[in-house]
Formats: C-alpha cells, structure tokens, sequence
C-alpha cells in the first residue's frame, strides 16, 4: 500500500476524545530532512516513504474534547502550497500543501466558532497557518483563547527567533495577541490536558500529556516527526534548535511512552496518528493503536 498523510481519525483516553483533522501533506527527502541519516534508516521502514522515495508527513491539527471544551493543538499549514526546491534550496526537494484543516473540522459537525482554544506546541509555520487571513487579518477561530508557552513566545517575538525566516507574521502575532494566555511547563488550560515542556526542537516547545482515568496520550508535537526517530535517536531533525537538547527531550519522551496504558499521538507521521510503544527484539517501535477508528 502507498504511504499517505493521515486521514480523520480519533481514539480515546477515557473521558477525553482526540480526533486528527488533516490539513495536507508534507513530502520531503528523508537524508536532506534528517542529519546523520543514511539510506538503511529509511530501508528498514517503508511505512514512512512513498514509492517516490519521499518521506511523508501528515500536516493538521488534533481536535481534544474534554467535557463540554473543545481545543486545537496546532493550526497545521494553512491554504498554501510551497516548493521546498524553490523557497529552501541546499539539496531539499519535496513540498508542503494544506488547506484542508476547515474541511476536515466541518465533517465532525464543527465549525471555527466551536473552537474555545488552541494549544500550540511551538510557532513553526506549519503550526501557525490557520491562525488568521494575513491579507484581512482576521482571526480565523474567533471564539479561541490562544495558549503558547512563555518561552516560545520570547523566543520568537522578543528574541532571537525574530531573524529567522520561519518566524510567524506581525499580523499574526497581532491575531494571537488579542487572546493570547502565555503558559509555563505544567500548565492545564482544560480538564485533562497539560503542556509538558520539551524544548530542542525550538527553545520552547511543549508537548501534551493528556490524562483521563487509569489512561494516557502524549501529544508529541515536532519532539519526534517521524517513528523512525523512536529506534534511531541519532536522527537530527533539520530544523532542531538546539541538537543536543533535542535528543535529551527524545529520550524522556519515549520514557513517558514506556507508562502503562499511554498512547502516542504524532503529528506528522503518517497513515496512521496514535500509537503504542513496543519493544521487539531489543528495538524500540511504535505499534499503532486498533482503538483508533476512521471517520467518514
């Protein structure tokens, strides 16, 4: 079978419904995405490669219900489409493409007016693009509390993140802005849900634990991209901050996902969103969960 994004899908973690709304696709070659990876890394895993050789990755955002409040985490890409080749040169070939992510919101009966807020991991572009129309400057989630970590947010908008080329625009910082809450590691915007501070990647990125009964999910966010990245902490993703740091947060993380009864939630993997950490033969893998369902 052909490796694809991630269609809708959801599970749960007893009270609390997780549902991934798709926005697009990011195709990438994997050696150019990944430092000190080689051929045989992506050899032994072709669920993660298409049958052009390029590593997919789901663009979207995970819908958490829990009681009557409904939150985003992560507002994908956006309606755009970029030529990787084109926009970062240095040997990337590939592209992203969203624009879904309303769509895939309006066939769980939802509308942005039912969003009560979005939760970011970190302000990447592919987690920022449905924050506004930069042309109109309009929120595109009116009703939405926007909680980012304090970090983060220094990070980009007081420090040095504000040089980088992939920092978020002035409009949309404005849009956050007007219902902005800046968070720390630990914080609990929803009954259930708490950021869990996993920095390298950006300096302050968070992750999700979300916690209902005798039941888990960790919300990985960008601390881990790809499944390959469970069996071969020596993967550097392209865009990490800080290395070093990001290997330590993999580390803790797959730790986290060793608990009883814990689901891993991976934004850009694809096919399929919510796994289980297993371990086989001495390697570490992620299996992925029967309890999650597809909705039509």
């Amino acid at each position: 079978m052909s490796v694809r994004a991630a269609s809708i899908c959801s599970t749960t973690v007893g009270e609390v419904s997780l549902t991934w709304l798709p926005d697009g696709v990011h195709h990438v070659r994997p050696l150019a995405q990944y430092g000190g990876s080689t051929e045989e890394h992506f050899a032994i895993h072709p669920e993660v490669v298409d049958e052009n050789g390029f590593l997919v990755m789901s663009l979207g955002s995970l819908l958490v219900e829990s009681g009557d409040e409904k939150m985003l985490v992560d507002l994908a890409f956006g309606p755009a489409h970029v030529d990787l080749g084109a926009v970062v040169g240095g040997g990337f070939e590939g592209d992203l493409v969203g624009g879904s992510l309303l769509v895939s919101l309006a066939s769980v009966g939802l509308t942005p007016h039912d969003i009560d807020g979005v939760l970011y991991s970190h302000l990447h572009p592919d987690h920022v693009g449905w924050v506004c129309d930069d042309a109109r400057g309009e929120a595109v989630f009116p009703n939405a509390t926007h909680y980012v970590a304090q970090s983060e947010w220094d990070y980009w908008f007081e420090g040095p993140g504000g040089e980088v080329p992939l920092a978020p625009s002035e409009v949309k910082r404005s849009v956050m802005g007007e219902r902005l809450e800046l968070v720390d590691d630990g914080h609990m915007p929803v009954a259930g849900v708490q950021f869990m501070s996993t920095p390298g990647h950006t300096p302050g990125h968070c992750s999700f634990v979300v916690s209902s009964g005798d039941q888990r999910a960790v919300i990985l966010g960008d601390a881990i991209h790809c499944p390959v990245e469970i069996s071969a902490l020596e993967l550097d993703f392209v865009f990490d901050v800080d290395v070093d740091l990001a290997r330590r947060t993999k580390e803790r993380i797959i730790r986290e996902l060793e608990a009883p009864d814990t689901i891993a939630a991976g934004g850009h993997f694809p096919d399929l969103i919510f796994g289980r950490l297993v371990q086989a033969d001495g390697t570490k893998r992620l299996t992925f969960d029967p309890a999650q369902v597809a909705t039509p």
